[in-house]
């Protein structure tokens, strides 16, 4: 299902024209893919802007074991990637040139957007473990020089990215991992799209949105305390307790003043839990599990 098209596009520059083509004809693939899949959701062309920084991700495919980050480029000679790491393009037999990593970059993205989806969920611990797997997409006429120790990972042609997406999603599905519900994916997708702010002029006005994204929009429902589980005072069983800290976090009991020991654990694994405050709200948190969730508000 294509959630997101590509954003209108003028420039008289002819290397921006041939990088638009790329993206155009990656769009084309991962819709001819991916376009009549309601549980799989692509979002061509998203741009963000976060606390000062921005980053901007060709392509964007959200299914139901993560998310795939594509880099589109336009090459229509060759390309060669070396053992250390360095990108190189080839104009003819003789010449060359440089080029930033196109994998480095698709790396920074992935941590940038991590780091978005983290706050405005409120659920950092689980986007730190998210699955993201990253493409760099070699357009169709480009020639691809793999270093002497053979082909890189993530790096192929255009036409090959939508099998590996699929291939991934199966290996992972197979393994049992993490598993996105259809309802989470369409919430992730939504909240992009909301916060896209494209760089053309020619592109319609984006929604406007506050600039604090984790309270603009919130993904994922805001996490709600169990209020099955009272939390009392262990020495006269009273309720008017507020969370302290001095080595570690504990009860503090308001009618009687003495302190109690708190306990709290990962409602998946049953291990210890981690605090974490934030202002007057406490959560528990499991790394093991990626589990974050509302514990206790002090008065």
């Amino acid at each position: 299902m294509i959630f997101k098209e590509l954003d209108p596009f003028q420039s008289d520059d002819k290397f921006a024209r041939s990088g638009r083509a790329a993206e155009e004809k990656m769009a084309f693939y991962l819709k001819r893919f991916f376009g009549n899949d309601p549980d799989i959701l692509v979002l061509n062309g998203i741009r963000i802007e976060a606390d000062g920084d921005a980053a901007q991700i060709d392509h964007l495919v959200i299914h139901s074991h993560g998310l795939s980050i594509v880099e589109s480029k336009s090459v229509h000679g060759k390309i060669q990637i070396k053992d250390d790491g360095q990108w190189i393009r080839w104009f003819g037999a003789n010449q060359s040139k440089g080029m930033a990593s196109p994998i480095t970059q698709a790396r920074l993205q992935e941590r940038f957007f991590r780091d978005v989806l983290g706050k405005a969920s409120k659920n950092e611990a689980f986007f730190s473990k998210f699955p993201i797997d990253l493409y760099v997409a070699i357009s169709d006429d480009g020639i691809i020089i793999w270093p002497q120790s053979g082909p890189v990972s993530g790096v192929c042609k255009a036409d090959q990215v939508a099998d590996k997406i699929i291939e991934s999603n199966q290996e992972k599905s197979a393994k049992k991992g993490l598993e996105l519900t259809l309802d989470n994916r369409k919430k992730i997708a939504a909240f992009l799209k909301a916060i896209n702010k494209p760089l053309t002029k020619t592109a319609p006005e984006p929604e406007v949105v506050e600039p604090q994204i984790a309270q603009a929009i919130n993904p994922f429902p805001e996490p709600v305390a169990d209020t099955a589980t009272v939390h009392t005072c262990k020495h006269c069983g009273g309720k008017n307790l507020e969370i302290r800290y001095s080595y570690s976090y504990f009860f503090y009991c308001n009618d009687c003043e003495r302190n109690t020991a708190i306990k709290a654990a990962c409602p998946t694994c049953g291990g210890a839990a981690k605090l974490r405050k934030q202002k007057k709200e406490f959560f528990a948190e499991c790394e093991k599990d990626a589990y974050s969730g509302l514990f206790f508000v002090n008065p």
